[in-house]
C-alpha cells in the first residue's frame, strides 16, 4: 500500500525540513485505523478521522529509529491489529499515521483498496506502513 500525504502533513514536513522546528511532531509517530468511508483526500485533518472502538483497539507507536528510508520511500515493519475480547465497531477502510506532539497532526493516510474490512472478535488486520515523499 502507498497512501497520500494530506495538506496537514505537507505543512508539518515543510516546517520540520526547512525550519527544523515543529512542536506538533513529538518523539514518535502513531499508527491507527480509520472507519471513514468518505472524505479521505488531501484536505482531511486528524480531527476528522473516525477510529474503531471496542476489541481492545489502540493506536500503535512507531518509533523513529525503526523506520527504513530508501530514496523517497519510508517504510516501517509489519504491524498487526487484533480485535481482542469483542469486535471493532465500524468497518476498517485503511490506516493513518499521526504525530504525537503538542497538537497532533495527520502525517499520512491510506485507503485500503481491498477493503472495507469488518473486524469480528479475534480477527486481525495487518499494516506495513509505507509513505512515498514525492
Amino acid at each position: 500500500m502507498a497512501g497520500l500525504i494530506p495538506n496537514e502533513g505537507e505543512t508539518l514536513i515543510a516546517n520540520m525540513i526547512f525550519k527544523n522546528a515543529d512542536a506538533n511532531r513529538g518523539t514518535s509517530l502513531q499508527l491507527g485505523l480509520f472507519t471513514n468511508s468518505t472524505g479521505v483526500d488531501e484536505t482531511i485533518a486528524l480531527g476528522s478521522i473516525t477510529e474503531p472502538t471496542g476489541g481492545s483497539y489502540a493506536r500503535k507507536t512507531l518509533t523513529d529509529a525503526s523506520w527504513t528510508v530508501t530514496n523517497d520511500l519510508a517504510e516501517y515493519a509489519l504491524q498487526t491489529f487484533t480485535a481482542t475480547g469483542s469486535a471493532y465497531t465500524g468497518s476498517i477502510y485503511g490506516y493513518f499515521i499521526a504525530t504525537t506532539g503538542t497538537t497532533p497532526k495527520l502525517l499520512a493516510i491510506e485507503i485500503d483498496a481491498a477493503g472495507p474490512y469488518t473486524m469480528a472478535q479475534n480477527d486481525s488486520y495487518d499494516v506495513t506502513p509505507k509513505v512515498t515523499v514525492a
